[in-house]
């Protein structure tokens, strides 16, 4: 009886454990969303082999990450998007069409979010590229 009541404790912890982790990743992927959603951000510089490009004081690129999920840019880009943490990285996946209607799908690591800042990056052949936003 006792070695019964032993597994069924044990069974129930790690059922609870469980649950407490994916409540857990749950939770910070609804932090990172609320973060970024319903924001302008604003494109101010980008580095990508020790290359810095500034945006600051120019006409630029911004996007907009609704809280519905929606997602639209300055580009004309519209389309959903979604946070998510695959191999313990926090990335924002864009599933989106150009206004001619070409499909414009990108995935970035989310490196950063801040109140009024964010850092996002990817590699493209092997090169790895920040892009600096900022709300205004």
């Amino acid at each position: 009886m006792k070695i019964i009541k032993f597994f069924t404790i044990a069974a129930l912890l790690i059922v609870g454990f469980n649950a407490c982790s994916k409540d857990e990743a749950t939770a910070e992927l609804n932090v990172a969303k609320n973060m970024i959603s319903d924001k302008a951000w604003y494109l101010d510089y980008s580095i990508s082999n020790n290359v810095t490009k500034t945006y600051v004081g120019q006409t630029t690129y911004f996007i907009n990450f609704l809280k519905s999920g929606q997602t639209k840019d300055s580009d004309g880009i519209i389309g959903y998007y979604a946070i998510q943490k695959p191999n313990n990285v926090l990335q924002v996946y864009v599933n989106a069409n150009t206004i001619s209607g070409a499909p414009a799908n990108y995935t970035y690591d989310i490196e950063s979010i801040g109140s009024q800042n964010l850092i996002l990056s990817y590699t493209k052949n092997g090169v790895k590229t920040q892009l600096y936003y900022s709300t205004k």
